[in-house]
C-alpha cells in the first residue's frame, strides 16, 4: 500500500526563519500528503505567513505548548491510521529540508517495516555543510549523548544508520507507533522528549534509524529542542531543562527497588554537581542543578504516569538496546577531548606575557636587591613589633579561633565579630605553620621585589612593551606610600598596596572569564579586609564595570559578594550598635597619626613631611624648606605624563585609570578627616594610605597610557620619572637601616618573660597593664596569656563608644592602684582574674612620620606617682623592671581557672550560621577561580561560533558596483585660434570633437583590491 504522509509544522514566533521552511518544504521532490500547521500564540508575520503557505489544516494554538503537546493538538483532526503506511512527518518553524529529504526518509521505512522512526542529518543553519546533530543515544547513566554534532559533513558519517535516538525536527514516524507509545512525554517539553520516545520505540520492538541522505537544516529556535542560543539567561534554561530531563528519566528508566535509591540521592548530586559546575566556570548552572532536583524529588506524579507507560508497551529488556548506548571509555575520551579543547581555549585566551623576554625577571631581580638591602636588618628575625606590627597566635588552632563570631579575647573580652582581616592572618600565618608570625616577617622581606612584579604583571594588561612593564613596576614598588607602610608598621595598608594591581589584573579579563572574574571577587574580598575605607571607591568602580560589561554581567555582578560574606557579622555588631561609620575603621592596632595636609595627600604622602626629606636634610647639613620646593618638583613628570594621557590614543583607558586616582584620592582626603577608633581619650583617625594606593595604582595606569601613546618618545619621559621618584622616595627606603622606622626585631613576647613562664602554666593568667597618656591619665586594660596578638585586635573594641559596667570597675581598680587611696585591692585583683601588674612607659605624643615623639610633663608625673603607689600596695610585690615596663605581682594567689575564662558558648548559633555562609561563599568562589578553561556548554557554543563564522567567511561576497571604465588618456587641445566675428555653424571645421571614451580596465593591483589589503 502506498505510504501517506502527514507534515505537521510547529511555529512560534518565527517568523524569521519560518518563510525558508516553508520555500523548503514546498520544494519537495516528494509533497506531504497532508500538512497541518499549528501556530502556537505568535505576536509577529508568523500565522500570515502559515496562512498564506495554504496548509490542509490551519489551528492556533496556546503559546504554552510544547512541541510535543502541539503535534497531539493537530493529530486531533486526523483520523486513526489505517495501518503502517501511514506517516508523521514532524517539523518545526525552522526545519528547513533539503528537497529530497522526505523521499528519502520514507524509502528507509518503506525497505525496513521494523523501523518506526527515522531521523535526518540535521545541519546547520548558516552552514549548511556543517553537521548540527546526527544521531543520540545514552551513557550507562542516562546521560544524553549527541553522536555527531559541529562537525564538517564530508560523508564520514553516512554509514551510520540504527542508532538509539534521534532528534525530533525532521523525524519522520510511523502514525500507529505514536498512537500506540502515546508521544512524547509530557513532562519532558524541552529537552530529550525526541530521546525518550525513540527509547520505547526500541523497547517497544521497533528499530530507529538515521538517514545520511536526508538533510534538514536547523536554526535551534527551541521549539523543537533547547533554544540554542549563546545568550546567558537562554544557556540557564537550556542546561536546567536537560538536568531536569536526566533526572526524570532516570526515575522513569531505573527498577523499582533503585527508586528510593535515586530520589535520595537527588539533593547531595545537586550539591557534588555543584562543585563540578563551578570547576568547569559554569555557575549558572548550579541554581538549575537544584530547581532540577526538587522538582524531581517532589513532582512524582509525572514520573508514576511516565513508569506506568513504558511498562505498558514494553515488549524487550533494557540489555536490547546496551549495544547502542554510548560506552564508558567512549564517554571518557569525548570528555577528555572537551576539557583539552576548553584548555586550549583558556590558553588561547591569555595575552602574551614575556615574562623573561620582556624584562620582567630582570626587574624582579633589581627590586629584591633593593628589597634586601633596605630591609637586610630584619632578616633572621623571628617577629616584627611596632607602630601596627604584633606577633601572632603561636598556633594555627588559635589563629582561626580569631575568626569569625565568637570571643573576643582583647582587654575583658566579650561576644562579638572579628574583623575580615583576621581570616587574612590567618591565611598568612598557616602558610608559615611552624611559626605563625615569622609570615610576617616574610611580608616584610618579599614586600618590594613583589610590589615590582605585581605591577609588572597588571602593565602586561595595557602594553606588551618591556620598557614601559619595567618603568610600571619601579614606579609602584617606590610609592611613598607602600614605603611609608613599612616604615610604619602598618601590614594590612603593605597587604593592599601588594594586591590592588592583581584586582586590575584580574578584573580586567573578568568580563571574558569566569575564573578571572573569581579571583577578582577574592581579591576584592581580601582588600577590603585589609582596608575597609576603600569599600566605597571599590564599589564605585564595580557599579561603572557592571554598567558597562554588557552581556557580560553577570561576571561582574557578584564580585563584592564574597567580602560581604566575611563582613556579616561585623555589619551586624556594629549595626546594633548604631555606629555604621566603624566599619571604616583600620583592622588591627590603633595607630594614632598627626593630620596630613591635603595638599601633600596629592603628592601621595600619607604621613606628611614629604616623606621624611624634611628629616633627612637636616642631618646632611641641608635647610629642611628646601624639601617643601624640591620634592614636588621632581614628582612634576609624573604627574604631566598621567594627565597627558587623556590627550593621546587610549584617552578612554586613562580616563577610567584617572578616576581611579580620583576615587582614591578623596578616600584619602576623607579618611584622614574621619576618627572613628580611639586609644584611650585619644582618637585615632582612619589611616590615608589605603586611599593613596587606590589613588597611586590610577596615576601610574596614566603613566602607562601615555607612554603607549607616545611610542617611542616616551623613553625618556619614563626614565625621568623613575629616577625623579626613585630620589624622592630615598628617605622612606632607607627608614630601617636609618633607624627612623618604628619596626623592630622581636622574639615573639609582648609580656616580660616572668608573665610569659607564668603562662605556660595558667595559658589565662592576666596582667593589668598601665600606661600613662599625654594628658595626665592612665590607660587601663587585661592582657591575658603571653600577650596581645595582631589577629586578636578587634574594631568592635577600638570602636567602642561606651565603657561597660566592668571596664568602669576595671578602670575604678586602676586608678586606685595609681594613686595612694589605702584600698585593698586583693579582691578586684582576683575577681579579674589579674596576677600581674605592668606600669608601660608612658605614651608620647603623636608626631608626623620621622619626628622625634615627646612625653609630656603630664605623663612624666603620673609615671611617678603611680610607681610610688604600686610600690606601697601591700597586695602587690614588686619583681622589678623589664623590656617592657616595671612590673608587680599579686600577693594573693588568683583562680584563673575561674576568672578570665572563655565562655563555652561563645558565638553560638549566630557564629555557627555566619561561618558556614562565609565558608559556602568563599569555597564557591575559590572553586570559580581555579584556571580549569571553559565547561562543556561554553566549548559547546564556542564550536557553534566558529562555524557561523566559518560560513560568513566563506560566502561569496555581496555583488559590487562594476568598477567604472577608465579614462582615456586626454588629448591636448589644439591652440585656439582667433575665429572670426560671426556665428559659428554647428560641425564646421573649427569645431573639435571630443574624443570617443575607450574602454578601460579597473586596475586590480591597487592596495584597496587585492589580497593583501583585504
Amino acid at each position: 500500500m502506498q505510504a501517506r504522509v502527514t507534515a505537521i509544522i510547529v511555529a512560534r514566533n518565527g517568523a524569521s526563519h519560518l518563510e525558508r521552511t516553508l520555500e523548503a518544504l514546498r520544494s519537495q521532490t516528494r509533497q506531504p500528503d497532508t500538512v497541518i500547521a499549528v501556530d502556537c500564540g505568535s505576536s509577529d508575520t508568523t500565522s500570515e505567513l502559515l496562512a498564506a503557505f495554504g496548509p490542509t489544516h490551519f489551528i492556533s494554538a496556546d503559546a504554552s505548548l510544547s512541541f510535543g503537546a502541539a503535534i497531539n493538538t493537530a493529530m486531533r483532526v486526523l483520523d486513526e491510521p489505517a495501518g503502517d503506511h501511514e506517516m508523521l512527518w514532524l517539523l518545526a518553524q525552522d526545519s528547513a529540508p533539503a528537497p529530497s529529504a522526505l523521499r528519502s526518509l520514507l524509502a528507509e521505512l518503506e525497505i525496513a517495516p521494523s523501523v518506526a522512526v527515522a531521523g535526518p542529518k540535521v545541519m546547520e543553519w548558516v552552514a549548511d555543510d556543517y553537521i548540527h546533530d546526527f544521531g543520540q543515544s545514552m551513557t550507562p547513566y542516562g546521560s544524553t549523548v549527541t553522536l555527531v554534532e559541529s562537525e564538517l559533513d564530508q560523508e564520514q558519517h553516512d554509514g551510520l544508520s540504527d542508532v538509539l535516538a534521534v532528534s525530533a525536527g525532521g523525524m519522520l514516524v510511523r502514525h500507529s507507533v505514536w498512537n500506540l507509545l502515546g508521544g512524547f512525554d509530557p513532562a519532558l517539553p524541552i529537552v530529550d522528549d525526541s530521546l525518550d520516545f525513540c527509547v520505547r520505540v526500541r523497547l517497544a520492538g521497533y528499530r530507529v534509524s538515521v538517514v545520511a541522505a536526508a538533510r534538514v537544516s536547523s536554526a535551534g529556535d527551541g521549539v523543537a529542542g533547547p533554544d540554542g542560543s549563546s545568550r546567558g539567561r537562554a544557556r540557564r534554561r537550556r542546561v536546567r531543562a536537560e538536568r531536569s530531563a536526566q533526572l526524570h528519566r532516570r526515575l522513569v528508566y531505573s527498577p523499582a527497588w533503585a527508586l528510593p535509591v535515586h530520589w535520595l540521592s537527588l539533593i547531595p548530586l545537586a550539591f557534588l554537581r555543584s562543585i563540578g559546575d563551578l570547576l568547569r566556570k559554569e555557575p549558572g548552572a548550579i541554581l538549575g542543578e537544584f530547581s532540577a532536583a526538587f522538582a524531581a524529588a517532589f513532582r512524582g506524579g509525572r514520573v508514576r504516569t511516565a513508569r506506568t507507560k513504558l511498562a505498558a508497551t514494553r515488549t524487550l529488556s533494557w540489555s536490547s538496546i546496551a549495544s547502542l548506548r554510548v560506552s564508558a571509555a567512549e564517554v571518557r575520551r569525548r570528555h577528555a577531548l572537551t576539557r583539552e579543547a576548553a584548555l586550549t581555549g583558556a590558553r588561547g585566551d591569555r595575552p602574551e606575557i614575556r615574562f623573561f623576554s620582556g624584562g620582567g625577571a630582570w626587574t624582579l631581580l633589581a627590586a629584591a636587591a633593593v628589597g634586601i638591602a633596605m630591609l637586610a636588618p630584619l632578616i633572621g628575625t623571628q617577629a616584627l613589633v611596632g607602630g601596627g606590627l604584633l606577633p601572632l597566635s603561636s598556633t594555627i588552632g588559635d589563629l582561626w579561633a580569631n575568626v569569625g563570631y565568637g570571643w573576643r579575647d582583647i582587654g575583658l573580652g566579650f561576644t562579638g565579630a572579628a574583623d575580615p582581616f583576621a581570616a587574612i592572618l590567618a591565611i598568612l600565618g598557616s602558610l608559615t605553620f611552624w611559626s605563625p608570625s615569622f609570615a610576617i616577617v616574610l611580608l616584610y622581606l618579599l614586600a618590594l621585589p613583589a610590589a615590582a612584579f605585581d605591577a609588572w604583571m597588571a602593565a602586561t594588561r595595557l602594553t606588551h612593551r618591556g620598557s614601559i612593564r619595567a618603568v610600571a613596576a619601579v614606579l609602584w614598588a617606590l610609592s611613598p606610600t607602600f614605603l611609608t607602610a613599612i616604615a610604619a608598621g602598618r601590614p594590612a595598608a603593605i597587604l593592599v598596596h601588594l594586591l590592588l594591581p592583581w584586582l586590575f589584573f584580574a578584573g580586567f579579563a573578568a568580563a571574558r572569564s569566569w575564573s578571572a572574574s573569581g579571583s577578582a571577587a577574592l581579591l576584592f574580598a581580601a582588600i577590603v579586609a585589609c582596608a575597609p575605607s576603600l569599600a566605597p571607591a571599590l564599589l564605585v568602580g564595580w557599579a561603572i564595570c557592571v554598567l558597562v560589561s554588557g552581556r557580560s554581567v553577570m561576571r561582574f555582578i557578584g564580585i563584592p559578594l564574597p567580602a560581604l560574606a566575611l563582613a556579616i557579622p561585623l555589619i551586624w555588631d556594629q549595626g546594633l550598635r548604631g555606629n555604621w561609620l566603624a566599619l571604616l575603621a583600620d583592622p588591627g592596632v590603633p595607630v594614632p597619626t598627626d593630620v596630613v595636609p591635603t595638599w601633600q595627600l596629592i603628592l601621595g604622602f600619607p604621613a606628611g613631611d614629604f616623606g621624611g626629606w624634611t628629616q633627612l636634610l637636616p642631618l646632611w647639613g641641608g635647610d629642611a624648606t628646601v624639601a617643601g620646593y624640591v620634592v614636588p618638583l621632581l614628582l612634576i613628570p609624573m604627574a604631566v605624563l598621567a594627565l597627558l594621557s587623556l590627550l593621546l590614543p587610549g584617552a578612554r583607558g586613562a580616563a577610567f585609570a584617572l578616576l581611579t586616582a580620583l576615587l582614591g584620592l578623596a578616600t584619602a582626603i576623607g579618611a584622614g578627616l574621619l576618627s572613628v577608633a580611639s586609644v584611650g581619650a585619644e582618637g585615632v583617625s582612619i589611616w590615608p594610605g589605603n586611599g593613596l594606593s587606590l589613588y597611586w595604582l590610577g596615576i601610574v595606569g596614566g603613566v602607562v597610557f601615555a607612554a603607549r601613546g607616545l611610542h617611542k618618545v616616551a623613553i625618556a619621559p619614563l626614565i625621568v620619572s623613575a629616577v625623579a621618584l626613585a630620589v624622592v622616595a630615598l628617605p622612606l627606603a632607607a627608614a630601617l637601616p636609618l633607624g627612623t622606622s618604628v619596626v623592630q626585631e622581636s622574639i615573639g613576647r609582648t609580656q616580660p618573660a616572668f608573665v610569659t613562664a607564668e603562662a605556660a602554666v595558667e595559658p589565662r593568667v592576666g596582667t593589668l597593664q598601665i600606661t600613662p597618656q599625654p594628658d595626665g591619665g592612665i590607660l587601663a586594660t587585661i592582657v591575658r596569656g603571653t600577650g596581645e596578638r595582631l589577629d586578636a585586635q578587634s574594631t568592635l573594641n577600638s570602636t567602642a563608644t561606651e565603657l561597660t559596667a566592668e571596664q568602669l570597675e576595671l578602670a575604678t581598680l586602676a586608678g586606685n592602684l595609681a594613686s595612694q587611696s589605702g584600698l585593698d585591692a586583693s579582691t578586684d585583683l582576683a575577681r579579674f582574674g589579674i596576677r600581674f601588674v605592668l606600669l608601660r612607659p608612658a605614651a608620647a605624643t603623636p608626631a608626623a612620620w620621622g619626628d622625634t615623639t615627646t612625653v609630656t610633663p603630664a605623663a612624666t608625673e603620673t609615671t611617678t606617682r603611680t610607681t610610688t603607689s604600686l610600690d606601697g600596695n601591700a597586695a602587690l610585690v614588686p619583681v622589678g623592671d623589664t623590656a617592657f615596663g616595671q612590673l608587680w605581682r599579686a600577693e594573693a594567689v588568683t583562680d584563673t581557672a575561674t576568672n578570665g575564662q572563655i565562655p563555652a558558648d561563645a558565638g553560638g548559633a549566630f557564629g555557627l550560621v555566619t561561618a558556614l555562609i562565609a565558608a559556602l561563599v568563599i569555597g564557591a568562589t575559590v572553586l570559580l577561580s581555579i584556571p580549569t578553561g571553559a565547561g562543556r556548554e561554553a566549548v559547546r557554543q564556542a564550536h557553534r561560533d566558529a562555524i557561523r563564522r566559518a560560513s560568513r567567511l566563506s560566502k561569496p561576497p555581496k555583488p559590487t558596483k562594476a568598477a567604472k571604465p577608465a579614462r582615456a588618456p586626454r588629448v591636448p587641445r589644439p591652440p585656439r585660434t582667433k575665429r572670426p566675428a560671426g556665428r559659428r555653424v554647428k560641425g564646421a571645421p573649427g569645431e573639435t570633437a571630443p574624443p570617443k571614451p575607450v574602454d578601460g580596465v579597473a586596475d586590480t593591483d591597487t592596495p584597496e583590491d587585492s589580497d593583501h589589503g583585504n
